[in-house]
């Protein structure tokens, strides 16, 4: 739940004229990459350090990985991420950094649409170009939302974006695929909720857990609107490929957080193994992070 006053103190704080065109600028050229389908990477990180390493390593746009966040708080699966974690690390993030930022704000079950309209004018207000919601939450731990529920998040996140008067890219996520969800196969459900939630008003559609080339293809055959899909597991077919078969954008979901953590258990094993240190030699220095932060 996103209590009130977090909300508020970001729209009390208000947005200069200046920083406001600034801010629509970038959501007009999120939203015409979307629309060009020439496909482009979406990297999500859980906090204001990655977000800028991302930035210096030449990404022009970053996400918000909602799992990471969780993880970085040490929350279980079968726990939600508060809504105030997710919109306070949106604002960390957004916040005097250039790079547009798209705030994942997890699954819209067991949230009203005030607390989701209140979360959405939250992020944007600190200077996100986008959001996600999803009709499921933590890969499907939580079941998934009803498609009337979904529909109604969607618009109640269309009507926050208009009253922040930027009109930000509302991405809608199903995890049709993760779930499984009968009595329909996990294609026919994702096709039916994609047509359900660009009715909804949603700018771009999000469906995790498929990485093969032929049910992208068939995906973007019956999904009238740009498609995002995730890459989370290797190996995995390149931009290219992934352009080519229909994608708009490709997410990276937890994937960078995972092989970070894949590393420094790596480095902490060959440590404790061997008492000997080269293996930190490709450490960034301090001061160069602390560069990044100013």
């Amino acid at each position: 739940m996103i209590s009130s006053h977090v909300a508020d103190s970001y729209h009390a704080s208000g947005i200069d004229e200046n920083a406001l065109r600034d801010q629509k600028e970038k959501v007009r050229r999120f939203r015409k990459r979307l629309q060009a389908r020439e496909a482009f990477i979406l990297p999500e990180v859980w906090d204001v350090i990655s977000a800028r390493v991302i930035g210096d390593a030449g990404f022009d746009i970053v996400g918000i990985s909602p799992v990471s966040v969780a993880w970085s708080c040490g929350l279980l699966p079968s726990d939600r991420v508060p809504l105030d974690t997710l919109v306070e690390t949106a604002k960390s993030v957004a916040m005097n950094f250039s790079v547009p930022v798209n705030a994942d704000l997890e699954g819209v079950i067991g949230r009203s649409m005030e607390e989701i309209g209140r979360a959405v004018g939250a992020v944007i207000s600190a200077g996100c170009v986008g959001v996600t919601i999803g009709d499921g939450g933590r890969g499907g731990q939580h079941g998934m939302a009803s498609m009337h529920d979904m529909t109604a998040a969607i618009k109640a996140a269309k009507a926050a974006a208009l009253e922040t008067r930027v009109p930000a890219v509302v991405t809608a996520r199903t995890e049709a695929f993760l779930l499984e969800p009968p009595p329909y196969s996990p294609f026919e459900t994702a096709v039916e909720r994609a047509e359900a939630y660009f009715a909804a008003g949603a700018d771009c559609i999000a469906v995790p857990g498929v990485q093969h080339i032929q049910i992208i293809e068939r995906l973007s055959a019956h999904v009238d609107g740009p498609l995002q899909i995730t890459v989370g597991l290797t190996p995995a077919p390149d931009l290219k490929a992934l352009n080519a078969a229909g994608a708009s954008s490709v997410a990276l979901g937890t994937a960078l957080m995972r092989s970070l953590l894949g590393n420094l258990r790596l480095k902490a094993e060959e440590i404790f193994a061997f008492g000997q240190f080269n293996n930190l030699d490709k450490a960034i220095p301090a001061d160069a992070l602390n560069d990044l932060l100013r």
